[in-house]
C-alpha cells in the first residue's frame, strides 16, 4: 500500500490561516464581551467554520493499494482502478478537485464505457506515477 498526501500551495494554507484567525478573533471578542452565552449558534457556526476549512489539509490522499486508487477528500471517496487509467499528465488546470496544489496531475480513466478525469496533487508525484505506471495494462 502506497499513501501520498496532497501537496499543499503556500497561498492554500496563508488563507486557511488568516480565515481561521478573523473566526478566532470574533471568538475571543465574543468571549471577552461576555456574549458567547447569548449567541450560542453563532459560536458554534465559527467553530465548525474552522474545521470544515482546515478538514481537507487533514483528510486528502491518494492510496494506491491491490490494484486500485483511492482518493480520499473530505467526505468523499473515488475508487479507480489502475486498469482503468489511460494516461496520467500534468496540468495546471484550476477546476474544483481533490486537490490542494495547482500543480495537479490529470487522470483520465474509463469508468462504465464513460471517459472521465480526475485532478490530484500529490506532494511526490514522481513517486505517485511510479506507484500507478508499472500496474497498469
Amino acid at each position: 500500500m502506497h499513501v501520498f498526501r496532497s501537496k499543499k500551495d503556500w497561498w492554500l494554507v496563508a488563507f486557511l490561516i488568516c480565515m481561521s484567525g478573523l473566526l478566532l478573533q470574533l471568538l475571543l471578542t465574543m468571549q471577552a464581551k461576555g456574549t458567547m452565552q447569548q449567541y450560542p449558534l453563532h459560536t458554534a457556526v465559527y467553530v465548525l467554520t474552522i474545521v470544515i476549512l482546515w478538514w481537507p489539509l487533514w483528510s486528502t490522499r491518494y492510496v494506491v493499494e491491490n490494484g486500485i486508487l483511492t482518493i480520499k477528500s473530505l467526505w468523499l471517496s473515488w475508487k479507480i482502478p489502475l486498469s482503468a487509467i489511460q494516461s496520467i499528465q500534468p496540468t495546471d488546470h484550476s477546476i474544483i478537485a481533490p486537490a490542494l496544489s495547482l500543480k495537479r496531475l490529470r487522470i483520465d480513466y474509463t469508468e462504465a464505457g464513460v471517459q472521465k478525469f480526475v485532478l490530484v496533487s500529490p506532494k511526490k508525484p514522481t513517486a505517485f506515477m511510479q506507484a500507478i505506471q508499472p500496474n497498469k495494462n
